[in-house]
């Protein structure tokens, strides 16, 4: 059985180009992972069989400094909406 909820790395440029609604959704998604392979109810071979492209788990190195990434792009959207 596959984890239903997996994340597509976006590069920072990708994340800029998102509206500000499918980047909160994006970053809904981001939080939605499991948070490790250890407390997941999923076999250690089906876990091993995960398409490594994405990020599975919040243990994962690369979701930390990503999810930074989305929390960046909120704020520079934020900033450029607001009125002068």
């Amino acid at each position: 059985m596959i984890p239903p909820r997996r994340l597509k790395p976006l590069s920072s440029e990708e994340l800029l180009c998102l509206t500000k609604n499918r980047l909160l959704s994006y970053r809904k998604k981001a939080l939605s992972l499991e948070n490790s392979p250890d407390k997941s109810d999923y076999e250690p071979e089906e876990i091993e069989k995960l398409d490594h492209c994405y990020i599975w788990f919040k243990s994962d190195p690369r979701w930390k400094p990503h999810y930074d990434q989305i929390l960046l792009a909120l704020a520079r959207l934020n900033r450029s909406s607001k009125p002068s």
